[in-house]
This record gives structure tokens, C-alpha cells and sequence, in this order.
């Protein structure tokens, strides 16, 4: 009697029903998945430019000369999302969510920041990043799914609120009428104070700060697909695609061509 296929991981989010596809795990495989999910994206986007471009020619000869361009891009398209769809459960004919399971924070340094460090922690690698040349150091590891989507808000809102506090100060440099400008330093100093508490708590939190640039490295991540009504009913038929940590990652061909807490967002100006 044949083994029966294990079921797939079932998660529902705003009412839509989603399958578990992928894990991808290690930093490098991550990075792999998001730009090959961007090339072949632009790989669409460039499709779909060459056939209107075909629709639109002029002449025959340059009907012909894109047609040929565009039937080169849409083969290399063909491919490459076949290979994704085989590595990854990845297809652009679906839509998908992606939750980040585990994300490494750092932050850049200066030279002289770097040479201010104790040498037990330039010696650790976990400690030390580099990137392109420039050194980075490890600040935080978020865990979880759900302290991870927290984090991601967070860092939103504090940036949304530094935004809008530039927006206030433009304003007040202006020279606005007398009540206007009144309404505008009442509402400049309590976007100040909640940016200020907000931020203070980022930096308690997870060693953010708004004044100073991050890297976010995804370690682990978990890949989802909408499910339809009759995949639904299906859907003890198939498994999920986990992708193992060691797992090869394709070649992916280019065309030339108010209180703050771990377990809830920061506070919103009232």
C-alpha cells in the first residue's frame, strides 16, 4: 500500500485560505529567492513592454526584429519560472504572502566606530559582518513570525512619524498665519515627544534607532500560496515544498534586455 502524501500546511489570513509552499532557510538562499523573484518579475514587465511594442510597430521589419526579441524573453521567462516553480513552489501565475521566520539586524560602522571595539568582538564572526567592503555588526536576532511582522510595523510607524515631523517643520518654516502656525507648534511638539518615546523603545527593544542605518538579513523565511476553492477541498492530496537549508539555489538566466512592546506595535500619536 503506498504511503499516503502528507497534507500541507493550512494557515488563514484576512479570510483567505493559504498553503505552505517553501521554507527558505539561510541567509544566502534568501538572498538567492528575492532577486530571482525580481528578475523573473522584470522579466515579465519586459514581455510585456515587446508585445506592445509589436502591437504598435510601424513597419514590418521592426515588427519582425521585436517579435523575435520578445519571443527570446518570453523563453527565457518560461524557463526560469519553471525552475523557480521547481525549487521554490514559486510561480508567477499565483499570488503569494512570504512571513519572515528569523531576521539578523546590523548596523554599519564607521572606521573609527569599528576600531573602538573590543578586539574579543572584531575576533567573533557572528559579531562582525562585511558587506561590499563596509563592516557591519550584529545588533539583534527576531525570532518568530509574529515578533518579526511586529518589528516590520514598527520601524514603519516610528518612519512614518519621523516623516510627518518633517513635514510639520517644513510647514513651520513657511510662516504660516498666526493660528495656523499655532495648531502646527502644538502639533510638532506631541509628534515629537511620541517620535522621541517611540524611537527610545525601538532602541530598548531591538537596538534600533532612527538615526542610524540597518541591514536585515532574512535567515528564515516561510512562503505561501492562495489557495481556490477547489484546491481547498484538494488539498490533502499534495505537500508542501520545504525547502532544506543545504537546498541549491537555481541559476536564474537574465534576458539582455504609545507604549512600545515586544508583542504589540509602538504607540500612534493621538
Amino acid at each position: 500500500m503506498a504511503d499516503q502524501t502528507p497534507a500541507p500546511e493550512i494557515i488563514e489570513q484576512n479570510g483567505q485560505k493559504l498553503a505552505l509552499v517553501a521554507t527558505i532557510k539561510t541567509a544566502a538562499t534568501n538572498r538567492e529567492f528575492q532577486r530571482n523573484v525580481q528578475l523573473v518579475q522584470q522579466q515579465r514587465t519586459a514581455a510585456v513592454e515587446l508585445k506592445n511594442r509589436v502591437d504598435q510597430a510601424l513597419t514590418q521589419g521592426e515588427k519582425s526584429a521585436l517579435q523575435q526579441r520578445l519571443d527570446e524573453t518570453v523563453k527565457s521567462l518560461d524557463s526560469n519560472n519553471a525552475l523557480m516553480t521547481k525549487t521554490y513552489g514559486f510561480s508567477l501565475l499565483r499570488n503569494y504572502v512570504i512571513s519572515f521566520v528569523k531576521t539578523r539586524l546590523y548596523t554599519p560602522l564607521t572606521d573609527e566606530e569599528f576600531e573602538k571595539l573590543p578586539a574579543e568582538d572584531k575576533a567573533k564572526p557572528e559579531a562582525i559582518k562585511t558587506v561590499e567592503g563596509k563592516v557591519y555588526l550584529y545588533i539583534a536576532s527576531i525570532e518568530g513570525i509574529a515578533a518579526n511582522d511586529i518589528f516590520r510595523q514598527n520601524v514603519q510607524l516610528v518612519q512614518v512619524q519621523r516623516n510627518r515631523l518633517v513635514q510639520i517643520k517644513q510647514a513651520l518654516e513657511r510662516n504660516p498665519p498666526a493660528a495656523d502656525k499655532a495648531k502646527l507648534d502644538e502639533e510638532f511638539k506631541k509628534s515629537e515627544e511620541t517620535l522621541k518615546k517611540n524611537n527610545d523603545e525601538m532602541v530598548k527593544l531591538y537596538g534600533f534607532s532612527l538615526v542610524r542605518n540597518y541591514l536585515l538579513e532574512v535567515e528564515e523565511a516561510q512562503l505561501y500560496t492562495a489557495l481556490t476553492e477547489e484546491e481547498i477541498k484538494k488539498v490533502g492530496e499534495a505537500a508542501p515544498a520545504a525547502l532544506p537549508a543545504d537546498a541549491p539555489v537555481p541559476a536564474i538566466a537574465e534576458t539582455k534586455a504609545d507604549a512600545p512592546a515586544k508583542k504589540a506595535p509602538v504607540a500612534e500619536k493621538k
